[in-house]
């Protein structure tokens, strides 16, 4: 059995940086934007759907059957994200994510029929699968052991209060602005992680 390093154990757990030192690193910026761009983008849009269904004269079970397949799209592909990630790597992984994501606000500029409203959220959840993964796999190149605690409660709670802001938030925007708006407004998150991402995978 290998014998335990007790200097390099106790330097690892140890002389752990302040949340500025820590937020120097872009590469923290990208894995906490990922995880914040999947929640906020996915619940601004995914809460507003039913609202904006039902203003433009379908049904309640058309409206349940579209959130219900977004769900499963937002799960399901975990069974080969891993996969993804070790074919293409993370960076593209989550070039990915936007890619679906503007797929899926395209698609619902195009129109206002059920499958519009059902391609789009399927979509969503699959870009949100896709980020939030992303994200969760880049964070832990960031920290150190010792740094664990305090940079996963950042990224806890930034996701969690985005997350929130993006519900409480589509009521208002769906009806003083409305669903169009909506659409276009989610391009900018989208854009600026994608821009970031692109930027940080050309310096690795």
């Amino acid at each position: 059995m290998k014998p335990l390093n007790v200097q390099e154990n106790t330097t690892e757990a140890g002389d752990a940086r302040t949340l500025s030192m820590l937020f120097q690193q872009p590469m923290l910026w990208l894995a906490i934007g990922s995880g914040l761009t999947a929640y906020a983008v996915m619940a601004f849009l995914m809460t507003a759907t039913p609202l904006a269904m039902s203003g433009h004269g379908h049904d309640i079970q058309s409206a349940k059957w579209v959130i219900q397949s977004h769900v499963m799209a937002m799960y399901l592909p975990s069974l080969i994200t891993p996969l993804i990630i070790k074919r293409i790597g993370v960076y593209k992984l989550i070039t990915l994510g936007c890619v679906v994501f503007l797929a899926c606000i395209a698609v619902a500029l195009l129109g206002h029929s059920v499958h519009h409203y059902w391609w789009a959220l399927v979509a969503l959840g699959v870009g949100w699968n896709f980020l939030f993964i992303g994200g969760t796999s880049l964070l832990p190149q960031t920290y150190k052991p010792s740094e664990r605690f305090k940079v996963q409660a950042v990224n806890d709670f930034s996701i969690t209060a985005f997350q929130a802001s993006g519900s409480l938030g589509a009521g208002i925007v769906l009806f003083t602005q409305g669903w169009t708006w909506m659409l276009l407004a989610s391009l900018f998150p989208v854009s600026l992680l994608l821009l970031l991402n692109l930027v940080m995978k050309k310096q690795q």
